[in-house]
């Protein structure tokens, strides 16, 4: 507890409190309530059109938005690119119910409602109050396990909501691999994209591990338009791969975007 006070009081020391914007949104799709946190650059000028990164998850530590805007800030400086408006989304809740394509024991099925949520609620709501480029290619998704699912589900089905993936230990195992089958249905429909996506995984998720391999395997040979990397994280188990990869899929969105 004690380093998780330490950090949150350095990031409280870099981060200006005028950065962050707190609020609640309702959603009619869902029928749920999320927290929402926009952590805007240092230096932002509403002259300008950002770009954006959704975060799932938000709330958690491993992906918490201020750690994420801190990389954004790092990354943006090293690759001298504009920085990104971080959209943080928590999931506390709802998400076995969010960010699953069907109906199991394991989750509610309720990836097309929550994809709803993002396109007709979330994203106008950010593209009125702020500043940003309205465009797909602009807006990044970052998502870990069930959020890296949730990604992989939006590639395949909703493509034309976000150019920019960060998928993190997807668990593209759920309901016997249902999305991989679904990729599959799909594919002739989304060969021509050119997204950028990036699949992260930790070496110990054995299982996570295989179907990661698997999704990568078929962006290299059914997406040519597509620019895409695989990092695997050495000795590192399902949680605590999530930041060092996230680490790394934001380094490979700001050298390529």
């Amino acid at each position: 507890m004690e380093l998780l006070f330490l950090f949150h009081s350095c990031k409280k020391d870099d981060m200006k409190a005028e950065q962050v914007k707190e609020f609640s949104l309702h959603s009619v799709h869902t029928g749920s309530d999320y927290a929402i946190w926009v952590v805007l650059p240092k230096e932002y000028n509403p002259d300008l059109a950002y770009e954006t990164a959704y975060l799932l998850d938000a709330q958690n530590y491993h992906l918490r938005y201020d750690r994420i805007a801190q990389i954004t800030e790092e990354q943006s400086l090293i690759y001298n690119k504009q920085n990104v408006i971080v959209v943080g989304i928590s999931s506390e809740n709802e998400r076995e119910r969010d960010f699953t394509p069907s109906n199991t024991p394991l989750g509610g099925g309720g990836s097309e409602k929550y994809s709803k949520f993002l396109e007709f609620e979330l994203i106008p709501r950010i593209e009125s109050d702020y500043s940003v480029d309205t465009t797909p290619q602009s807006r990044l998704i970052i998502g870990h396990s069930y959020g890296g699912l949730f990604t992989s589900y939006l590639f395949i089905k909703q493509s034309h909501l976000f150019h920019n993936y960060l998928m993190l230990s997807p668990s593209l195992w759920y309901d016997n691999a249902l999305l991989l089958q679904q990729e599959t249905d799909f594919r002739a429909l989304n060969t021509s994209i050119d997204n950028l996506v990036f699949v992260g995984c930790g070496e110990l998720e054995e299982s996570i591990v295989l179907v990661a391999q698997e999704w990568d395997y078929r962006l290299a040979s059914f997406y040519p338009n597509c620019t895409h990397s695989f990092y695997k994280v050495i000795s590192r188990a399902h949680l605590e791969s999530a930041f060092p990869d996230v680490e790394k899929g934001l380094e490979f969105y700001f050298k390529n975007k």
